[in-house]
């Protein structure tokens, strides 16, 4: 509502107020005199100041004056202008009905018994209704606008149960608020010839709204009509994460969570720190009404590396609860390899494959995440700890008498070794010194095949394992290329659960993969070598996703962090690859996400906040995406109205002009009458109060 002044020049006609001044302040002659003496005057002049001075001579000069500028304000002709929807006979035009379907409508309005009310059940309702109660012949059409604008009934029909069902149907969504997509929409539906446009939104933030100008523009050019019809809740607040950062620490490391409060009250809320390996961290943090708070959360001092996210607990919009955010690998993740046969030169090493398969691209690459592998000589095994080196490879050692001992109380205390064979292995050696960490005895090694023949090939595991169960989604057919010259052979065993088990053979039926509990950790006894000394198993595609799952499934980070990105929940991200020819899925927080792939890029839309994976099964992934909703939508307080701007772009549809010059004339009428009988009833009080022949000036 504003106030305007058709003629603002009349205004100066308000210099007149100095006339009732100038009356009030004159001293005025008695009517009457009566002869007395000197002293007796002199009495009366003083009652009659102070008479002068009483409380009742400023309101007639109040009223006086108020008269006076009420005729003033009249002659310039005010008028207040409005801001209002178009007449009731467009109810009977061509509609479209917007639904704002965006994550600010969330907010809480009420409940109702067990069910949570929000602005957008609120807003559904409505439109519902509107559209069942419009006139069976008035075509309509509907339109959302949460994330990207899209027609939920793209033509004008008269089949209004179907435009209700299509509204009473349409969920909330996560997504920004496009009103400009909406706006563009419905006037396509209305194909230039007019009609009405009914807006349910929260029109909330400083964006949506001022960013539709131009699309309230060309309503006015074609004729079409805006009606909104805002929701509001009763108390408009709202407490999310704006920022999550992992830091450096004496301990490991901390979480730095920084917190904002647009409510109307100071809220202490439970920060819950989920890390990537499902462990979850508690905090309280307390923020201001309509301020900022921050709180560090301390983090375990070896954790896996990903996507991390942080939520709280907020009593108005819980839809923006969840922050995702990328943390590295936290801790020395090493995985130690304790060479058994250097070899001459780097490419004759025993472990030369091995290293690389735990760190393709270098040690570099496990900056932020991943594995450094560590080699070292047989005979020079520094100090472990389970809680910096997850798993320890003993690659063709010969010795094993100087270790033994502290790799049973590494494996004890939760570590993970794999024992691989080689020539330098013998059973008298390994067996006395390895006792109650080989899974089953060792003999000795076996030729499988004459000289110049292939060798045996390698039955495919089961997926049912959960070493192997990434490879069910592409990449297990690759163990049936790997073919085995020479085998360690072992003393005759049976599986039993919890404590020992085969997970690969060959397809002539031999012990590849043998795996044994000790206390806390595992043991992988593998028959083969790493080398290409008894088979071909680096040369193939599967040995580097192999040995990497191997060193996660023992409890190590997988080598290389991946590409690391930022998503927003309902917008497309993409992911540039370094082979597009590859098989590629995107795992999400509820499971596989659609995905489409162009060239080398592969893209995909966040449903919902939280960790994403683009992956090759059976590898490493690819990319990391941390995904939020808009911070955009998180800001629920009440913006530019929808209606104020379509009245400021086309005031002579959308104001309402309301004279005011006639309530004005007759407030100073009122005020005449008021300041006459108000200075009559002054006069007659002072003739009665004061001694015959004296008149009261305040007449």
């Amino acid at each position: 509502m504003t106030p305007v002044l058709l003629a603002p020049a009349a205004l100066a006609l308000g210099l007149l107020v100095v006339g009732p001044l100038v009356a009030h302040l004159t001293r005025r002659r008695p009517l009457e005199r009566v002869p007395y003496g000197a002293m007796l005057l002199l009495q009366r002049v003083a009652r009659r100041q102070r008479r002068r001075r009483q409380f009742h001579d400023r309101w007639v000069l109040l009223l006086r004056l108020l008269a006076l500028l009420a005729v003033v304000a009249a002659v310039a002709r005010p008028e207040l202008h409005i801001p209002d929807t178009p007449p009731p006979e467009l109810e009977l035009s061509p509609t479209v009905i917007i639904l704002d379907d965006s994550l600010s409508m969330d907010l809480t309005v009420g409940s109702l018994g067990s069910d949570r009310r929000t602005l957008f059940t609120e807003a559904r309702s409505a439109a519902v209704d509107l559209v069942r109660e419009l006139p069976p012949d008035v075509l309509v059409a509907a339109v959302s606008m949460g994330g990207s604008a899209r027609p939920l009934v793209p033509s004008l029909t008269n089949d209004h149960g179907a435009v209700a069902s299509a509204l009473a149907e349409l969920p909330r969504g996560d997504g920004q608020t496009d009103l400009v997509g909406a706006l563009a929409s419905a006037r396509r539906i209305l194909g230039g010839k007019g009609g009405r446009v009914v807006v349910f939104s929260d029109e909330a933030g400083p964006i949506a709204v001022e960013a539709a100008r131009s699309e309230l523009e060309l309503f006015g050019q074609q004729n079409v009509a805006l009606d909104p019809r805002p929701v509001r809740a009763p108390e408009v607040g709202n407490l999310f994460v704006t920022e999550a950062s992992y830091g450096d620490g004496l301990e490991g490391g901390s979480v730095r969570v920084s917190v904002t409060n647009l409510g109307p009250r100071a809220i202490e809320t439970p920060l819950h720190v989920r890390l990537p390996d499902g462990t979850e961290i508690t905090a309280f943090v307390e923020v201001p009404a309509g301020g900022t708070a921050e709180e560090s959360v301390t983090v375990p001092r070896v954790t896996d590396g990903g996507v991390a996210t942080v939520s709280v607990e907020d009593p108005w919009l819980p839809a923006d609860d969840l922050f995702a955010f990328h943390l590295p690998r936290v801790g020395a993740s090493r995985v130690l390899v304790v060479d058994g046969d250097p070899g001459p030169t780097p490419t004759a090493s025993e472990v030369y494959f091995l290293e690389r398969a735990l760190a393709p691209w270098g040690k570099g690459g496990a900056i932020g995440g991943g594995v450094v592998p560590q080699v070292t000589a047989a005979g020079h095994l520094p100090e472990l700890d389970p809680e910096s080196h997850r798993v320890v490879f003993l690659a063709n050692v010969s010795d094993f008498a100087p270790v033994a001992p502290t790799l049973h109380e590494f494996v004890r205390q939760g570590g993970g070794l794999v024992i691989s064979m080689g020539d330098n292995v013998t059973a008298e050696r390994a067996n006395p010194s390895l006792a109650g960490l080989l899974p089953v005895e060792l003999r000795r090694p076996r030729a499988l095949v004459a000289i110049g023949e292939d060798g045996v090939t390698t039955e495919l595991p089961s997926i049912e394992h959960p070493l192997f169960e990434p490879f069910s989604r592409g990449g297990r057919a690759g163990f049936a290329d790997i073919r085995w010259r020479t085998l360690f052979t072992v003393a005759p065993y049976e599986d039993v659960p919890g404590e020992r088990e085969t997970l690969m053979r060959t397809t002539s039926g031999l012990p590849l993969l043998i795996e044994g509990r000790v206390g806390r950790g595992r043991v992988l006894l593998f028959t083969g070598t790493v080398d290409l000394d008894w088979g071909n198993l680096p040369l193939q595609a599967i040995y580097m996703p192999f040995v990497q799952r191997v060193v996660s499934y023992l409890g190590g980070a997988t080598a290389g962090g991946g590409l690391r990105l930022e998503g927003t929940v309902a917008e497309r991200v993409g992911v540039e690859l370094s082979d597009g020819s590859a098989a590629v899925e995107v795992v999400g927080p509820d499971g596989p996400v659609a995905e489409s792939t162009r060239g080398d890029v592969v893209s995909f839309v966040p449903s919902t906040a939280g960790a994403y994976r683009v992956e090759t099964p059976g590898a490493p992934p690819l990319a990391w995406v941390a995904a939020n909703t808009s911070q955009v939508e998180s800001d629920v307080r009440l913006g530019p109205a929808l209606i104020a701007v379509a009245a400021e772009l086309d005031p002579e549809r959308y104001l309402r002009r309301i004279p005011v010059a006639p309530w004005l004339f007759a407030l100073a009428v009122l005020a005449v009458l008021g300041q006459a009988l108000l200075a009559y009833w002054l006069a007659r009080s002072a003739r009665e109060d004061d001694l015959p022949g004296e008149v009261s000036d305040a007449a």
